[in-house]
């Protein structure tokens, strides 16, 4: 990885629909280097996906993070329980207090609150949950972990 494919992630980041030709005019090179540096970063598993993010509010869903203390039990066992739950979008396994922390959308407080009571803490070995439902994302820098992991590998 070199600056230039950092700059071409950048372009990515900002707009993941951006042309080939956009960027390679953006960034001063052909195309076709655009192109096979993609096919590099995408093979290598740098790249791993383009994807589109989405507004919950607009579709009357809230965020919310559970973090989630396991006891007595592998955190995998935990997790593959999880990953059943339409409402749940991403599991972290995680160091600290908790064991995992698990991103969801539902409805309502409601909804949160019956879905953590009735289903979730059914599930063996889960000892506490603390919530935290997420009311604004505030981006500072799209591209910090980018710019961190350039300046560290220079």
């Amino acid at each position: 990885m070199d600056s230039k494919d950092f700059d071409i992630l950048r372009c990515l980041r900002s707009d993941s629909r951006v042309s080939m030709g956009a960027i390679a005019e953006q960034l001063d090179i052909s195309k076709a280097t655009v192109s096979r540096r993609l096919s590099r970063m995408e093979r290598d598993g740098v790249i791993t996906g383009y994807s589109v993010e989405v507004n919950p509010s607009k579709l009357n869903l809230m965020r919310a993070l559970l973090s989630i203390e396991v006891i007595g039990s592998s955190v995998h066992n935990v997790i593959e329980d999880l990953r059943r739950f339409p409402e749940v979008s991403n599991i972290y396994k995680s160091f600290g207090d908790h064991n995992i922390v698990v991103e969801l959308f539902t409805s309502s407080v409601d909804s949160l609150y019956e879905l953590i009571q009735e289903r979730f803490l059914v599930i063996a070995n889960i000892y506490n949950v603390e919530v935290d439902i997420l009311v604004e994302r505030i981006e500072v820098d799209p591209n910090s972990d980018i710019n961190i992991y350039q300046r560290d590998n220079r």
